[in-house]
């Protein structure tokens, strides 16, 4: 406690930043790269997109030339500078290792810096310097981070700039509980949505993300109405001042504003089908290539009828369609499938993905997986060497912990302290408001993943979940119990 306690200078933010780098170091050069594992399933995706851009210098396909849509052009973009500054040996996925590493190792030195972004984050937040640091150091040491840094995927450097929108976000939020202080609003919402539309040029979460934003500034903030709508405006102008040329793209292409429509796709590839399975009794496989081909059909009829009336057609809208009757007719059975690939998610181990390795199955995903199944896998059913084992034994026990503390927590700070309007001590009235800010947006983030859910998902808020886990358990060392 006392050297988690002692203000930190630049050495100490050197040697967090030095660890963060070495663990993820590490386990890149001598875990991931020599089998190529971090080639995931989503990896060939975002290759073949940065091969458009290689080829065509914008994002169509190189096989028929349609514009890709499905996926968003920051990451392609990044892999495609590697790919012109250092050459490739053919358009093949592995006759590109040299440059995808290359973009790796810069990857994971920016995903170094995320612990320190964390460590103000949190001091800001809380002002409590053994919280801080604690949560900045289980970042930099958490198996999930390290393993994403590792990967040919959005997740690393779309945390870097999410980070950076939670820190400007939060900086100007004053909510129940809290001093009302003079903040430079202007300035922190600006670099907020800039932030927050850069990860979502990474990864598309922005829009959803701007939607809690602008809803916790409209019920939590303490300011006056005129305030709270400057403040939104603000957020949604600059967000949209970065991602509007993506926008303007797809428009010019279809006639139609979007940013990235991948929520028809992700409806008709991962919940309707279990509908039709469950209603049907057929194979899931088969509900999924059936809802595939309708969905197909529509598109190829629609364009012909669109074509014929020499307008623009935008067929990607054709697999929500196809799936939006399904989902209508049984929404209970959708409730029930969504809320159950969300507590995978909640619940779910990244030590899974050590599994994956060991059964040699890192470069696909299942049609459907189980929570109970993939906890079985990491405790005892999947051979694997003793020192892997002992990661996921340290991961399920950290896990313990953080649940301890998020059930407990959200009962002294946040349920209690409701109950009493507040009137607790300062400290509970502190910590009460920073769970009622914070709380929502894990929420939010976890409610989302309901299509296909699994631990990787929860990423960007796993800091604010170990921030708040670690309000409890600080309180139970410092003894300070409610009046």
């Amino acid at each position: 406690m006392k050297a988690l306690n002692q203000r930190f200078a630049k050495k100490h933010l050197f040697l967090l930043f030095l660890a963060s780098f070495l663990v993820r170091a590490v386990t890149f050069h001598f875990f991931i790269a020599p089998q190529e594992r971090y080639r995931q399933p989503d990896s060939p995706d975002y290759h073949n997109c940065a091969m458009s851009l290689y080829i065509n210098g914008c994002m169509h396909r190189v096989d028929t030339m349609e514009p890709i849509y499905w996926r968003t052009p920051g990451y392609p973009v990044y892999l495609n500078f590697f790919y012109k500054t250092f050459g490739i040996e053919s358009y093949q996925f592995s006759d590109c290792r040299i440059a995808q590493i290359l973009a790796i190792w810069l990857q994971i030195l920016l995903s170094s810096l995320v612990p320190i972004i964390l460590l103000y984050l949190t001091l800001m937040l809380t002002g409590i310097l053994s919280i801080s640091w604690a949560t900045a150091w289980l970042y930099a040491l958490h198996l999930g981070p390290i393993l994403a840094s590792c990967f040919l995927l959005t997740e690393a450097l779309a945390i870097v700039f999410f980070s950076l929108f939670l820190f400007f976000f939060y900086r100007q939020l004053r909510t129940f509980g809290e001093p009302v202080k003079k903040t430079f609003w202007k300035t922190s919402l600006a670099l907020g949505g800039i932030f927050l539309g850069i990860a979502t040029w990474i990864r598309p979460m922005g829009e959803f993300v701007l939607v809690v934003a602008a809803i916790l500034i409209f019920v939590l903030d303490r300011i006056t109405w005129k305030i709270k709508l400057k403040k939104i405006t603000l957020l949604v102008f600059t967000f949209l001042a970065i991602t509007g040329p993506w926008y303007l793209r797809n428009y010019k292409l279809t006639g139609k504003f979007f940013f990235c429509p991948m929520f028809g796709p992700y409806l008709n590839s991962f919940c309707a089908p279990k509908i039709l399975r469950d209603t049907l009794n057929e194979p899931l496989e088969k509900c999924i290539r059936y809802l595939y081909s309708q969905s197909k059909e529509k598109c190829r009829q629609e364009t012909i009828a669109a074509y014929k009336q020499g307008k623009k057609y935008c067929p990607l809208f054709a697999p929500l369609q196809i799936a939006k009757p399904i989902i209508k007719a049984h929404p209970f059975l959708f409730f029930y499938n969504w809320i159950k690939e969300v507590l995978k998610t909640t619940f779910d181990l990244y030590s899974s993905q050590l599994v994956s390795f060991a059964n040699n199955s890192f470069r696909y995903d299942p049609l459907e997986e189980f929570l109970g199944q993939k906890w079985a896998a990491c405790v005892y059913k999947q051979n694997m060497p003793l020192s892997v084992r002992l990661l996921v034994f340290l991961e399920i026990l950290f896990e313990l912990l953080k649940w301890v503390g998020l059930l407990c927590g959200a009962w002294l700070f946040l349920l209690r302290t409701l109950f009493k309007r507040f009137r607790v001590s300062d400290q509970l009235k502190k910590i009460g408001a920073l769970w009622l800010k914070v709380a929502p947006m894990i929420g939010a983030f976890l409610v989302m993943t309901g299509g296909f859910g699994y631990a990787r998902l929860r990423l960007p808020v796993e800091p604010l979940m170990i921030l708040l886990s670690l309000t409890f358990w600080w309180s139970i060392i410092k003894n300070r119990k409610p009046k």
